[in-house]
């Protein structure tokens, strides 16, 4: 949704002229050789976010753990990579930020761009870039150089932001209060906005409220299923139009599931709950996490084979358990097993992924932390890529199943050889 309101910028505002030429271009070209195109600017991206991933050995600093900070008054001057359960960063960065969590702080002032991910998101020191970031809950605050794009279940925009050009956000609940440059798009089922739009503010949602110190310098475009609120004391400058509801035309017979679509929105939705669920499984159970992202690298194809078996079979195996009296404990907690192994494969072949390219550049180990960071981006990249997507998706939640089953095995008969 953030995606297309981006797309539809340029025709809602016609002062830039330029802009809306070259998007007007690029739309009349998509429905036939732009689609062959855009497969080769996705591939180049992919292509980008593998390059950002081995940039460490050149000038990136990487920082992991449980618990993970810049002190105030500690400069690191070069790009940062940093991942933990708690990430804080008060001191200055004077490149760009990579940070994962499941808190994450940004106090500090960072010279570059933030990309950010986590369960509570804040960004509330000055960037001199642009702020991307995903999380449960996003804050963010200070003075931003160029663009913010926000994604959360909730999105606070503080009074102290300034944005030099646009804010494009979407989520349950958005409030901004803070200053934007030029556009904003909000995409929410409530929107709440006090602060100042220097250009067009567009609206998709349920129900959009402007409060008293809304200032908005050009058109307010909304598209929700509840009126309007303008409060008393709010500022419009240009025109106020309600877009017309979306067309429902006759349904048509899909042509297929369409997976290339699905896919990627899929992994980018879960990127921050399965990291998260990684932190959280290497940091409590290590050996567990460290062997399956070991068992990964062995013998891959007959993790392969072993999910598919755990894949097609652990259903009925489970059922069998389940209608025994006794089994159906057993059962419950097998089919949990079964359920989060499914879920959550990506984790031992991200981590297993990070950590070869990481060590293939720099010659030296790597947080698993980190290797499941940058092994996540990557994953997330290539499911962007028509029909390979899909394949490396399959893979990866049969190698994830197969690798968390071999490790387990592996503990069982350790275990077994040497009891506590």
């Amino acid at each position: 949704m953030i995606a297309r309101l981006a797309t539809e910028r340029g025709k809602e505002t016609p002062q830039r002229g330029e802009l809306n030429s070259g998007d007007s271009r690029r739309t009349a070209r998509w429905p036939g050789a732009a689609k062959r195109e855009a497969s080769v600017r996705t591939s180049a991206l992919i292509v980008c976010l593998l390059i950002t991933a081995s940039a460490p050995a050149y000038a990136t600093e990487f920082r992991s753990g449980d618990s993970v900070s810049v002190e105030p008054g500690e400069v690191i001057d070069d790009d940062l990579f940093i991942a933990g359960k708690s990430v804080t960063i008060s001191g200055a960065v004077t490149g760009d930020v990579l940070a994962a969590g499941q808190a994450v702080r940004i106090t500090g002032p960072v010279g570059g761009s933030v990309m950010a991910v986590g369960q509570d998101v804040r960004v509330t020191g000055d960037v001199e870039g642009s702020v991307r970031v995903a999380g449960q809950t996003v804050t963010l605050g200070g003075r931003i150089g160029r663009n913010i794009l926000a994604a959360g279940e909730t999105l606070l925009v503080a009074e102290t932001v300034r944005v030099q050009r646009d804010l494009y956000v979407a989520g349950e609940i958005l409030d901004m209060d803070g200053v934007v440059g030029r556009n904003v798009g909000m995409a929410a089922s409530t929107g709440t906005v006090r602060g100042q739009v220097g250009g067009s503010l567009r609206f998709e949602g349920d129900a959009l409220m402007l409060g008293p110190s809304a200032r908005v310098g050009g058109n307010l475009l909304h598209r929700s299923s509840q009126p309007l609120e303008i409060a008393s004391g709010a500022v419009i400058a240009g025109e106020t139009r309600q877009l017309p509801p979306k067309p429902r035309g006759p349904k048509r017979q899909p042509r297929g599931l369409k997976v290339h679509r699905i896919l990627p929105l899929l992994t980018l939705i879960s990127f921050p709950t399965v990291f998260v669920f990684g932190v959280v499984g290497l940091t409590l159970n290590p050996r567990l996490f460290l062997a399956s992202a070991n068992a990964v690298g062995r013998r891959s194809w007959w993790n392969v084979f072993l999910g598919i078996l755990i894949l097609l079979l652990g259903p009925a195996a489970v059922f069998v358990v389940m209608i025994t009296v006794v089994g159906l404990p057993i059962g419950l907690l097998a089919f949990i097993a079964w359920m989060t192994a499914l879920l959550f494969s990506q984790v031992p072949v991200a981590t297993s992924l990070g950590r070869f390219v990481v060590s293939r550049f720099t010659g030296s180990g790597v947080s698993p932390y980190l290797g499941l960071f940058i092994g996540l981006i990557a994953l997330a990249g290539l499911a962007w890529v028509p029909i390979i997507g899909i394949i490396i998706g399959g893979l990866t939640v049969l190698l994830g199943v197969g690798a968390y089953a071999r490790a387990a095995k592996g503990i069982i008969v350790e275990m077994r050889r040497h009891p506590a």
